[in-house]
């Protein structure tokens, strides 16, 4: 286990019920960081009420770019360097994807909701840069930007499949860092990966990998190893408490 100890920094978090916690963490009297809350109810303005002060509210909603803008805009001017960024925003809602909706006015199929993956997804994007930004300003300065996604970046569980895409999304820009070469594919090697679930239907729902024209899959190696890189003890509970998910969110199955 690791302990952190933080003393006066400024913390920019975007809450649920886990920002609710991460704001008492951060007010802590041990801790005493200058906070910035955003969220798109105003109704969470009541979080900073215990903490008269240092505590700064702003409306936000992270799928608006200019929301985003203006909270790290308030929070530089009330504050000065932005140390932390924590992104917390989510929902599990607006989930169309497969559902047959019909214009009754043309008579032809609706588009689906992206609300799902504008919360989700963009409004993390949106986050990231403009923390990106802001962090360099100030190089000499270590900050720290924090991003939430969810176990369904690692397990599917539908019918939310748009909440479930956008987390695998958010897992992407851990590799904003990272530099490396892969081996080159020609445009005949990624064809013929394009048409290999076509010929093999056994290979449906997996995800396939190309590097150098030779395909690889990957996932069912992976689910293999769940219980090494899982541990037995979490892999034997998520594998129980899948089932229950699934039904929860899909009561006709």
């Amino acid at each position: 286990m690791v302990t952190y100890r933080v003393n006066s920094e400024y913390f920019e978090t975007l809450p649920t019920g886990m920002g609710r916690s991460a704001l008492e963490l951060a007010r802590d009297a041990e801790h005493g960081a200058n906070v910035a809350v955003a969220d798109w109810n105003e109704a969470a303005e009541g979080l900073i009420k215990p903490y008269p002060g240092r505590p700064l509210f702003r409306k936000c909603d992270v799928s608006n770019w200019e929301n985003v803008l203006e909270v790290f805009e308030a929070a530089q001017t009330e504050f000065g360097i932005i140390h932390t960024v924590i992104s917390n925003a989510g929902i599990s809602s607006h989930e169309n994807l497969l559902t047959a909706e019909v214009d009754p006015t043309t008579n032809r199929l609706c588009p689906p909701s992206h609300k799902s993956i504008e919360v989700n997804l963009i409004g993390e994007l949106y986050v990231t840069k403009s923390a990106l930004h802001y962090f360099a300003q100030w190089p000499a300065t270590h900050c720290q930007l924090v991003v939430t996604s969810s176990a369904g970046a690692f397990f599917p569980a539908p019918p939310i499949y748009m909440y479930f895409a956008a987390m695998s999304g958010i897992l992407g820009l851990k590799w904003l860092e990272t530099r490396g070469d892969l081996p080159k594919n020609s445009a005949l090697g990624v064809a013929r990966a394009l048409f290999l679930p076509v010929l093999n239907p056994t290979l449906n729902g997996k995800s396939l990998f190309v590097a150098g024209d030779r395909i690889f899959e990957f996932e069912d190696s992976w689910r293999q190893a769940e219980r090494s890189w899982m541990g037995p003890e979490l892999c034997d509970q998520v594998r129980r408490g899948r089932p229950l998910l699934l039904a929860s969110m899909n009561p006709e199955c």
